[in-house]
């Protein structure tokens, strides 16, 4: 494509950017702001409370390409598919952890896993007898007809069935995280979103106005102990 001058367009995809963009020698400032996020964007690891699973029965992208799962302002998720949950979760002092580093406070089933792999199912019992906190729907029947219904009955009932108190079924999310003392990661004001990364002696907070104006706000951070920087990407 770099024969293409000055550049091509890809509909309403966007563009291939390349440098022979007729504007590409006035694009300094737009890549560096891009450069320095994306920089400080890898440091440490992505800071979520909430592990999304979504099931099996559905594309994601069909699922929520046009609206992302319910989760309260001021908090994070990361999505889990099934390969994921079985294989990496584990946990420890309560949180679900994973090897690469990751830590979650909350786990929860969508709507979509009313039918359930029986191994998913086992997982899932397993979490919660390690005490894990899961909320969210309540898987109805096996996902496989070489499930074993009877198990997965028996597993439905541990896990449901009212004596575990750190499963939580007719509640939103926002009302579970205040329930087990997470409060949010961030307060903000309305058009700004924010991406935060976590390492062992700082926690770094990218924060974005999307209003395409300047504006004020009066953001309130979950962070003590810790001396408060600004560094601003165009600079």
């Amino acid at each position: 494509m770099d024969d293409r001058i000055p550049g091509l367009g890809l509909g309403p995809i966007g563009q291939w950017f390349n440098r022979h963009e007729a504007w590409a020698e006035s694009a300094w400032a737009w890549m560096d702001y891009l450069g320095r996020s994306s920089f400080m964007l890898q440091q440490g690891h992505y800071a979520a409370d909430v592990v999304y699973y979504y099931g099996e029965d559905n594309c994601i992208t069909g699922m929520f390409g046009d609206e992302l799962p319910p989760v309260p302002a001021g908090y994070s998720f990361d999505f889990i598919n099934s390969d994921a949950l079985l294989n990496l979760l584990t946990v420890k002092d309560g949180r679900l952890t994973t090897p690469s580093g990751m830590s979650y406070r909350l786990l929860v089933l969508d709507k979509n896993v009313k039918y359930m792999p029986l191994a998913v199912l086992r997982k899932v019992a397993e979490l919660v007898r390690a005490g894990a906190v899961i909320s969210g729907a309540k898987p109805e029947k096996p996902a496989r007809l070489a499930d074993d219904a009877a198990e997965f009955s028996q597993l439905v009932d541990e896990i449901w069935g009212g004596t575990q108190p750190n499963v939580y079924l007719n509640a939103s999310m926002g009302e579970v995280l205040q329930q087990i003392g997470v409060e949010p990661d961030v307060v903000l004001k309305e058009g700004v979103r924010f991406v935060h990364r976590t390492l062992p002696k700082t926690e770094i907070y990218w924060v974005n106005n999307t209003e395409g104006k300047a504006k004020q706000v009066e953001l309130s951070f979950r962070v003590k102990g810790l001396k408060p920087e600004v560094w601003h990407p165009e600079t």
